[in-house]
Formats: structure tokens, C-alpha cells, sequence
């Protein structure tokens, strides 16, 4: 697609686009169908919450939803209720309550919900529901629908969940909320996953969720969000194994690359003596910058993490400003003794003086021991070097001269002063992270919630080998070590048919221990096209750092352009791509962060936030997407609004197109001849979309002349 200063995505056709949409007769909560009366316009329902309740017990999946429904209009009225089911769902029970009564109703196989699904495209002039082309449908009368009063549906199904290898896939169609009036007040999904077999890897490419494992077969996943529109089907995958690490892996074959993705999780730990006592140094500092709150908090933040030390864990504290303060010249057992003077020597920290960053780390890592254990230097900050060593190249010369024993290192950096070069050069070398704390956010709350992540380690020094595939471009470039409760996601192209075999080794103390997951057919399933959007998130994140490590290249900056124009991801280079109101909410789109950019700045409120946009970049789970009014995201494709069409992200301007008429026999007949495109379709009713090779450029005569 070509991007020009006539790439007019503006506001205003985006709200006479809206403005169509919402006057159609499809109202409500997608599909709450209203009876109107001859001549009357009802105004859409609007969606007060909604709540999904999971149980799956052995793959049998019960899925229980909780609805109110608001009727914004000043009469009762009635309303045919659909609900279109999961995808190949095998169904066992569906009931359906309004208040106390019962409600019967009827389930239509996909071929006669495709008949009423295009009745509604073809008299409503609306292609959202083409979406559901392909899915069976619950059907059933609602009435009455009160006066600007509520209803309340209660429904539950049944369905066999299939297992692919060794994932399982659950779906729920939660994006049909997106046609509510309003924003939902409340939106919850639970689901409660028991199983025989272990559960190894649970992982959501739709939404952001909690997981909770409670036991080997037993795992709580959640999702909750409020004064939202959702805009996808909620989408969830858990793996089954009986290994003490277990591997998953997915791929998906594109016209381009292939892309896979590779999971891995420790098995559930319920004794701690299987995980690994480890060395840890925490180094504070307490330089004059830090007076205030902030010397408050950082104290805090020594005191959670010594309180959650492990009994067979050894530590040390040091406090620095221009001179270093040791709690202890060795390494001292985490025993309640040690613990309560370690807290005292908190007690009595105060702020004053320089910032001697260089001597506080080399002093940190001399008290480091050889060993089994893994070492890990936690290291805040909130200011440049100042007093010794000052220079960056020094600093870093010297850490790794004596960092011998390959200490991890992870850094917390507070506030806008901070160097973020030297600071995430020190932890990308050290196999570390950097993680930085804004002025206004907490330092103990920042501090507790990464070093919960980091302190109990299984499995050190990894590294992957992969049979009959060859890869490339992988992320993350620097493996982390696999702590309990953690997951590990790598991503990456492949070339090869496979089956592919993966080996997982690291080290539990100096063992060396493997775990390999053997044979994984190579299947092309649309159910992973969330991969090529992942991948390119996490490759700009890397492309961004190597820009701001290194300077700008030519060749890196339209690497960066290129993805996220292709994919829809906001970057400082690819900022056009929303409006002015969005892209102030955007950090990676913020003024400051690309004029550090640019100007290869490495300190100030730009530099710090460009530096955690790319830290973000390269540690996401999930394809990335951005709330806007210029872009729409479907599956693996992105369009954007151009000149009143929402145009394929990969269409190239001036490529040979094909003419549809919108709600046409031949646009019909294209949904029957290439059922694969519904979905792009149900985009809008202005469209180009590429699929299979060619383009095709829907257009709806009725909506133009309307807008005119």
C-alpha cells in the first residue's frame, strides 16, 4: 500500500462512516434483532455488562453467560436474540433464561444460519455479520424488551474441545459486544481448566489475562475490563504434559515467511525446595537526587525483597552515593538473624552526596561466588554517574571485566535523569532487564511486582536446538532464565517441512538438563495468523534499540516503517498512522520520544520513554494493537481508512482490482466461491481487501450517495 500526504485519514469521514453504520436497523448487542413498526427507527441496545463463566473439565468445555441488555427506547419492544456458536462446536446442552421463565429456542446448523446471516447483511445493508458466515446459531424470541428498562439473558452451552498435538483450543465469541450503543460497564471472562493430564502452557493471543495454576491439572484464567468495545473473540490456549518443563509449539505458513512460536513452562511446583537457592545483591541508591518519597519507596522496595528472600537463598545489600556502604562484606545465608540486621541496615539509609554507579556494581560483583547457585544484582538508581568512573564505555568495560561469573543484572531506573544507554547496555549484556519507573509511579510497588517474577529460579543458561526446520530472526536474541510460574514465548521464521522436533536445554545448578518435544506436523491453520503480527512487534522492538544503542540507519528505519505500516504498529516512524489525539497517548509516538530518537539522546523524559517503548516491543506475549479511528485490525490483515474505503494493508496503489458491487449477486456469490474472505469482509461495506492473489474493491453505491 503507498502512504502519501493524500493518505486522508481524517476524523470527520470516519465519524460519517460511524454515523451510517449506527443508523442501520442491526441494533444492539449484535444480535438482538428489533421488530420495528412500519416507518420506525429504534435506537440500538445498549450492552450493560457482560460475563462469561468457563469450566472445563477434560477437555468438555461449560460456558455459562450472564447479559443485560438496555432498550434505549421510550416503548417496549421485542427482538429476536442470535448468538452465534463456536466454530465446530458439538453441543450437549444450551439453555437460555429471561428472569425466571425458560426461553426455547432453536439451534440452526451453518447452513441455515448463513441464509439468515446474509438475509440481515442483504436488508439491513450492513456486512458485520459475515464474520459468523460458517457457524451454527441459537435463535430465540425476546419480548418484551422494557421501555428504557433492562433484560437480563442468562444461556449456557456445551462443546467437546479438540487437542491439537498437545494444545487445546477454546473460543468465545466476545466481539459481537462491539455493536452496543455504549461502551460496556463491565466485561469479564473466568475460565476454570481441569484436567488429568498436567497443564504446562496457558497463553492468550486475544486478550491480556491472569493465570493461577492451583495444582498440576488445575489452572484459573481471567480477563477483566470495564467502559470498553470489545473488538475480537476471546481466544485461549493450554497445553498439556506430563514433563517437568513443558514445550508447545505453533506455526503458521504465510504467502512470504512462515512464522512458529514456542512455549515453554515449568510444571506446577508445590514444594519449595524444587526450586533453586540463589546469590542476590541488592545495590540502592541514595544519592541526594533521591531525597523524598523516592528514597522512602526504594527503602520499601529492600525491605520486600529481603523479606522474600528464600531460607537457602545468600545476600548482601549495598547502599551508595559518592561512597559505597556494604551490609556485608560476603554473601550471608537469608536466615532470620541475617534477615532482621538486614532490615535495620535499611532502617538507617539516608540520602545525600553523589552518584558513584561504577564502584557500587564492582564492589557488587567481587562479592559474587563461584558455583551452583545462580547469581542476580539488582541494581536502582535515579541519576547519571557523577563522582569516580564516570564515563559510559568505561563503566560498561569495567562491569564486564568483572562480572566473571556471569551475574545476572537487572536494573530499575527511576525517573528522567537516568542514563539509558548505560543502563540497558548493562543489563542486555548481563542477560538481564531494565526496568524503568516513572517519576509519578511507585518504586516499591514496581520493584516487588518484577522481583516476584524473578525469585524463585528453576532453570538457568537456556538455549534451543530445532531439528528439520531452520530458523531465524528469533526473539527473544538473549534467552532469560525460567522461573517458577513463568512462561517463556520465543518467536521467529522458519524454513522446512519438518516434523520438527525442539530440545530445551538449561542448567539446574551445574547439571545440564534437556527436555525436547518430537515430531510437530507443520499444519497451516488460520488459527495462529496472530503470529506474523507478534513477530514484527517483537522485531521493532529490537530494531528501535538498536537505533537508539547505535544511531540511525537507513536500512532499520524502513525495516521499522515497513512492519509497522504493514501490521498497524504505532512506532515514532510510523506515528501518522493515527490521529493527534492518539498519538499523545502513545509513548512510542510521543514529540519527545522521537526528537530523542532522532537526536540520540540518552537521557530526559524522551529518552526514558523511548527506551521502555523498545523494552515493551521486545517483551510482548500478544500481537500488538492500537485503539484508533484510522485503523481496523482483522485476523492477519490491517486496513486503513483512505478517501472513504478501509484499504488493505498490503494492497499496492495502482494494482489491477475487481469490481463489487456491495450486497450484490456477485458480491454473494464471491462469499460462496471463497468463503476464506467473509471475514475481511464483514470490515465494512467500502472495502479493498487482497486475498489469494488478487484484489477486490467493494463498493456500496447506497453509502456514497448518503454521505453526499
Amino acid at each position: 500500500m503507498q502512504y502519501s500526504k493524500s493518505f486522508k485519514l481524517t476524523s470527520i469521514i470516519l465519524f460519517v462512516f460511524l454515523a451510517g453504520f449506527l443508523t442501520s436497523e442491526l441494533y444492539a448487542d449484535g444480535f438482538i434483532v428489533p421488530k420495528p413498526r412500519p416507518g420506525e427507527k429504534i435506537p440500538p441496545l445498549t450492552v450493560k455488562y457482560h460475563r462469561v463463566s468457563v469450566e472445563i473439565i477434560n477437555q468438555v468445555a461449560k460456558t455459562s453467560i450472564d447479559q443485560v441488555f438496555i432498550n434505549n427506547h421510550p416503548r417496549d419492544i421485542e427482538g429476536i436474540f442470535i448468538f452465534p456458536l463456536p466454530e465446530e462446536a458439538t453441543l450437549s446442552e444450551f439453555s437460555m433464561y429471561i428472569g425466571d421463565e425458560k426461553v426455547e429456542g432453536e439451534i440452526l446448523d451453518r447452513d441455515q444460519a448463513r441464509r439468515i446471516y446474509e438475509d440481515i447483511v442483504r436488508r439491513m445493508r450492513d456486512p458485520a455479520l459475515l464474520e459468523y458466515v460458517g457457524r451454527n446459531m441459537f435463535r430465540a424470541r425476546v419480548y418484551p424488551i422494557p421501555a428504557r428498562g433492562e433484560k437480563r439473558i442468562k444461556l449456557s452451552y456445551t462443546e467437546i474441545l479438540k487437542a491439537e498435538k498437545n494444545l487445546v483450543r477454546y473460543v468465545y465469541p466476545l466481539n459481537t459486544e462491539r455493536f452496543s450503543l455504549h461502551p460496556l460497564k463491565e466485561v469479564a471472562v473466568s475460565v476454570k481448566i481441569n484436567s488429568k493430564v498436567p497443564i504446562s502452557n496457558v497463553y492468550s493471543p486475544s486478550h491480556k489475562v491472569s493465570v493461577r495454576k492451583e495444582g498440576p491439572g488445575q489452572a484459573i484464567v481471567g480477563f477483566e475490563a470495564k467502559d470498553i468495545k470489545p473488538e475480537k473473540d476471546f481466544v485461549l490456549y493450554y497445553s498439556l504434559s506430563q514433563d517437568e518443563i513443558g514445550l508447545s509449539f505453533m506455526n503458521w505458513e504465510g504467502p512470504e515467511d512462515n512464522y512458529f512460536m514456542l512455549l515453554a513452562s515449568p510444571s506446577f511446583v508445590g514444594q519449595r525446595e524444587r526450586v533453586l537457592n540463589k546469590n542476590l545483591i541488592f545495590v540502592i541508591d541514595s544519592s541526594g537526587s533521591m531525597s523524598g518519597k523516592k528514597i522512602v519507596q526504594a527503602k520499601g522496595a529492600a525491605r520486600f525483597v529481603i523479606n522474600h528472600l528464600d531460607k537457602g537463598d545468600k545476600f548482601s545489600l549495598i547502599d551508595f552515593d559518592d561512597g559505597i556502604s556494604q551490609f556485608s562484606s560476603e554473601l550471608l545465608p537469608a536466615n532470620s538473624e541475617n534477615v532482621e540486621k538486614a532490615l535495620r541496615f535499611v532502617d538507617e539509609i539516608e540520602d545525600s552526596g553523589g552518584t558513584n554507579i561504577n564502584d557500587a556494581l564492582l564492589i557488587a560483583l567481587e562479592m559474587i561466588e563461584s558455583g551452583e547457585r545462580p547469581n542476580y544484582v539488582l541494581f536502582l538508581t535515579d541519576g547519571l554517574p557523577t563522582v569516580g568512573i564516570t564515563g559510559i564505555a568505561d563503566i560498561l568495560k569495567n562491569i564486564d571485566k568483572a562480572n566473571d561469573q556471569r551475574a545476572r543484572i537487572f536494573v530499575f531506573g527511576v525517573g528522567y535523569d537516568v542514563n539509558t544507554e548505560l543502563l540497558d547496555r548493562m543489563s542486555g549484556v548481563n542477560r538481564g532487564t531494565s526496568v524503568y519507573v516513572d517519576e509519578n509511579e511507585d518504586i516499591e510497588i514496581a520493584v516487588s511486582n518484577y522481583y516476584e517474577k524473578i525469585s524463585s529460579p528453576l532453570l538457568s543458561d537456556l538455549y534451543f536446538i530445532f531439528r528439520n526446520i531452520d530458523v531465524k530472526d528469533v526473539y527473544p536474541r538473549t534467552m532469560p532464565d525460567l522461573f517458577k510460574g513463568s512462561q517463556l514465548i520465543l518467536v521467529g521464521k522458519y524454513k522446512g517441512k519438518g516434523p520438527v522436533s525442539v530440545t530445551l536445554a538449561g542448567k539446574v545448578g551445574k547439571q545440564e538438563r534437556k527436555f525436547t518435544l518430537r515430531d510437530q506436523r507443520l499444519v497451516k491453520d488460520d488459527s495462529y495468523n496472530f503470529l506474523p503480527r507478534l513477530w514484527a512487534a517483537r522485531r521493532i522492538g529490537y530494531l528501535l534499540e538498536e537505533i537508539r544503542l547505535h544511531g540511525e540507519n537507513k536500512e532499520l528505519v524502513e525495516e521499522v516503517k515497513t512492519l509497522g505500516l504493514k501490521y498497524g504498529i504505532v512506532t515514532p516512524y510510523t506515528s501518522f498512522l493515527v490521529t493527534e489525539k492518539e498519538r499523545r497517548a502513545i509513548d512510542a509516538a510521543a514529540p519527545e520520544a522521537e526528537e530523542a530518537l532522532a537526536a540520540r539522546k540518552t537521557t530526559g523524559a524522551g529518552a526514558v520513554k523511548i527506551a521502555r517503548v523498545s523494552q515493551q516491543f521486545k517483551e510482548l506475549d500478544m500481537a500488538v494493537q492500537v485503539t484508533s479511528q484510522k485503523i481496523v485490525y482483522k485476523e492477519d490483515k490491517t486496513f486503513y481508512l483512505q478517501d472513504g474505503y478501509w484499504v488493505d494493508s498490503v494492497y499496492e496503489e495502482g494494482s489491477s482490482v475487481k469490481e463489487i458491487q456491495f450486497n450484490s449477486d456477485a458480491y454473494f456469490q464471491l462469499l460462496t466461491q471463497k468463503p476464506g474472505i467473509a471475514k475481511y469482509l464483514s470490515v465494512a461495506s467500502n472495502l479493498i481487501v487482497h486475498f489469494n492473489g488478487k484484489n477486490y474493491r467493494i463498493t456500496d453505491a447506497h453509502t456514497k450517495e448518503e454521505k453526499k
